[in-house]
């Protein structure tokens, strides 16, 4: 199979066949008629205090509208999912 260091240097695809490779996080917080949905990825194996994470938040307002944001506006594996309540997104 693939080597963690492999992994984690993003050399390989994060899905095949459909089948995500990514292990995933979600926690979802409502503060009063809207709604933030945070989600997580990594690589298998990864410590949820290692800053390799790629975190969104998806917030759902009262109306159904959703927004779909990044931390600190990148879509990249450099967050660690611990900090994703503190975490800027834009």
């Amino acid at each position: 199979m693939f080597s963690v260091e492999a992994l984690q240097s993003r050399k390989f695809a994060t899905a095949i066949d459909g089948r995500d490779l990514l292990a995933n996080r979600t926690r979802t917080v409502t503060d009063g008629s809207i709604q933030h949905i945070y989600m997580g990825f990594a690589y298998p194996g990864s410590d949820e205090n290692d800053p390799v994470w790629l975190i969104k938040r998806i917030t759902v307002l009262a109306d159904g509208s959703t927004a779909t944001r990044f931390a600190a506006g990148e879509a990249q594996f450099t967050h660690a999912w611990s900090d994703h309540a503190s975490l800027t997104y834009v």
